[in-house]
């Protein structure tokens, strides 16, 4: 039986000396592609695979704040509880491979090399966008590898993002939030209306805490498919019962009249929200899985080992204290401050900040007034960035007293560092240059 034309390519292709190339010609696909929301060319690339993705028992996370981290949350626990856990999320910090994970380990160069150069041949026929081949890349690999579950993560959106070609044993929606308005709408009912697309027929839903305006569109949504939805603040209640100063938290879960203690080495009320849509998650999970307290015990106290996760208000150095936070958004950086207050982080504090054209920049420096910090402006090395000039003038304008200017990242890091205790926050991106100065995840 002739082999589907990708599959074929896979044994033509000869070994890759540097995966850069490769990879420089991908990230060239968001420029040349853009974002195109749809289904219809991921479905291609897939069926020219053989459809990896039906071979797949999967779980599928849509939100706009805390999806990565409930994504490694749940990842964590079922590698507690023995599985082969593939975990696909995005973007990455440092390096490509941090995307696709297989029990915390990152996919090879090899690999990469591998699975990407046929797709992008086949993606720039019909047009497709990096997000396509990346996640086409990554449901072959799963399904290569056999992994026993693979957690998923939304690029952007649910209804018409890539990854909604998988149907899955359970999806979940984390909380919704006004970012990417270009593409999803202006309004919270608007983005949920888009990220309820992963809602499918037959499939149950947990919903992480959000508002009416919100859990109103979920519902209607499920009614409308058939599909069985649980909110999980009305099955378990989660507490924040201490922080402390490595900044990992102890909580109290409370469901059925049981009070359970764990701890999290994720932190922060926010990430409390994003546990109790875990815990949520467990019972349905549990329908089909084999999964005990234990099980969830260890994966919330090893989920950085267990998924890889990184740069979610983490320590990364100390002398002096240095602390990397990938929120992007007015919401993620609020969950930020009440963090970093909560945990009694000293100051004063020295703030790099750098975030993309695109987002509420205004809104994010807004929320990091309660810190009172020194604002270390600068812009990563990306044409999307906002100037640092830009940034500057915007913190000034919004009552910031102390407004430092930098011409890269790697500038602003060191300067910030040598006065004290340091916060890098605004972007993925001022996330990965920072970590390449520091030497972290490289």
């Amino acid at each position: 039986m002739k082999r589907p034309a990708i599959r074929q390519a896979f044994f033509m292709l000869r070994p890759v000396m540097s995966l850069q190339p490769i990879l420089d010609e991908l990230f060239a696909m968001t420029f040349h592609a853009g974002i195109k929301p749809g289904l219809e060319r991921i479905t291609s690339m897939l069926a020219e695979l053989g459809d990896p993705h039906h071979r797949l028992t999967s779980i599928h996370v849509a939100g706009t704040n805390g999806k990565g981290s409930t994504c490694s949350l749940l990842a964590s626990i079922l590698t507690e509880a023995g599985y082969n856990v593939g975990l696909y999320t995005s973007p990455h910090i440092r390096r490509f491979n941090e995307r696709i994970r297989i029990n915390g380990v990152p996919i090879t160069d090899a690999d990469v090399a591998r699975l990407a150069v046929p797709l992008m041949e086949h993606a720039k026929a019909i047009g497709g966008t990096f997000f396509e081949v990346t996640t086409a890349a990554a449901l072959q690999y799963f399904a290569e590898r056999r992994v026993d579950v693979a957690v998923i993560e939304t690029g952007l959106g649910g209804r018409l993002d890539a990854t909604n070609v998988i149907t899955p044993l359970l999806s979940v929606i984390t909380a919704i939030d006004l970012d990417h308005m270009e593409y999803l709408g202006t309004t919270i009912p608007q983005i949920a209306g888009e990220k309820a697309g992963i809602i499918k027929a037959g499939v149950p839903v947990v919903i992480g805490p959000n508002g009416s305006d919100a859990c109103d569109v979920f519902e209607r949504r499920a009614e409308h498919v058939g599909s069985e939805i649980v909110f999980a603040e009305d099955s378990v209640a989660v507490e924040v019962d201490a922080y402390y100063a490595d900044l990992t938290m102890s909580i109290s879960a409370i469901s059925d009249d049981t009070r359970r203690y764990y701890v999290s080495e994720l932190t922060g009320l926010h990430q409390s929200e994003n546990i109790c849509t875990v815990l949520g998650a467990i019972p349905i999970l549990q329908r089909s899985l084999a999964i005990d307290d234990e099980d969830v015990r260890r994966g919330l106290r090893s989920v950085r080992r267990n998924s890889g996760i990184a740069g979610r208000t983490e320590i990364i150095a100390n002398d002096p204290l240095t602390i990397i936070d990938v929120s992007h958004n007015p919401g993620g950086m609020h969950s930020l401050v009440r963090t970093l207050m909560a945990s009694r982080i000293a100051g004063p504090l020295h703030v790099v900040f750098g975030a993309m054209s695109d987002k509420d920049v205004e809104g994010m420096l807004g929320e990091l007034l309660a810190l009172h910090p020194t604002i270390h402006a600068c812009a990563a090395d990306l044409p999307r960035s906002m100037p640092y000039p830009d940034v500057a003038a915007i913190a000034k304008s919004i009552g910031h007293e102390q407004v430092i200017s930098h011409t890269s990242v790697a500038e602003a890091v060191q300067a910030a560092r040598a006065r004290g205790t340091t916060i890098i926050c605004g972007s993925f991106h001022v996330a990965d240059e920072a970590a390449q100065t520091l030497g972290f995840l490289s």
